[in-house]
């Protein structure tokens, strides 16, 4: 979650976001059995974040992310 692309094409607060839902998914991590759905959706969030992102592959396209128009909150 660290890599470059991620903190170029998304802001501070962004980022700050995304380590709050990384932390909050290794809590819940943390707190419930491997078997229980919470745990097993967590570790797919983890999974993500800490998937490894080699030289020259871009994490999204940035084109995609300039059209988007979030509306509403998550």
């Amino acid at each position: 979650m660290t890599g470059q692309v991620v903190y170029s094409a998304l802001g501070p607060k962004e980022v700050r976001q995304l380590q709050e839902v990384y932390e909050r998914a290794r809590a819940v991590k943390a707190k419930y059995p491997d078997s229980h759905l919470a745990s097993k959706a967590a570790k797919k969030l983890i999974d993500a974040f800490e998937a490894v992102m080699h030289p020259g592959e871009a994490a999204f396209d940035e084109k995609w992310l300039s059209e988007a128009e979030p509306q509403g909150h998550a």
